[in-house]
């Protein structure tokens, strides 16, 4: 687990006392990923949007309770935005996220909404389909969020091993899947 940077803990402390621009600051460092993260699982921008707004506004509302305790504040972030989520799907009657979030996900909208470099293979997108709910949650925690696996971990309140076995069945499971539509003849003949 990365231990917080020191400027990081005393914008934290700025923050939990109450320190308007410390908050601001932490609204900026975290907000990229916290969208991202909430953008690849409901697949709508302005749902994501949303969402992100709560998680925030709910930072906002319990900061001056906030204590470490283990938990790195941005897996403390995470923590926050599974919630929103969860009430989200609950909200929807959607605990199991079918094809049609997936429908529009690659609209040319969203496209424009994140950077290139997570579109530059579609069939990664794809891909990402035949993951389960688990599976999905690792891959973007580690590769959207930028969390290690003990952050991983402390996000989805399980340990760094099986954090780890999860992200190796994914992973596999995405190369796998990559793998067979490439040999069924996606390619274009080149050697």
């Amino acid at each position: 687990m990365h231990p917080q940077p020191e400027d990081e803990r005393e914008r934290i402390h700025r923050a939990v006392q109450g320190d308007q621009a410390a908050l601001s600051e932490l609204y900026t460092q975290h907000v990229d990923a916290i969208y991202k993260f909430l953008f690849y699982r409901v697949g709508d921008q302005m749902v994501a949007e949303d969402l992100t707004a709560e998680v925030f506004a709910d930072m906002i509302s319990a900061i001056r309770r906030y204590k470490e305790r283990g938990v790195p504040f941005r897996a403390w972030l995470f923590r926050i935005a599974r919630a929103r989520l969860a009430d989200y799907w609950r909200q929807v009657k959607r605990r199991e996220r079918g094809d049609e979030a997936w429908k529009g996900f690659v609209g040319a909208n969203q496209i424009q909404t994140l950077p290139e470099k997570y579109f530059e293979y579609e069939s990664l997108q794809q891909a990402m389909i035949y993951l389960t709910q688990a599976e999905l949650e690792v891959v973007l925690l580690r590769f959207v969020g930028g969390l290690d696996h003990q952050e991983i971990a402390k996000v989805i309140r399980s340990n760094a091993n099986a954090v780890k076995s999860r992200m190796h069945r994914a992973l596999k499971k995405l190369r796998d899947v990559l793998e067979s539509r490439a040999m069924a003849g996606e390619g274009d003949g080149e050697t």
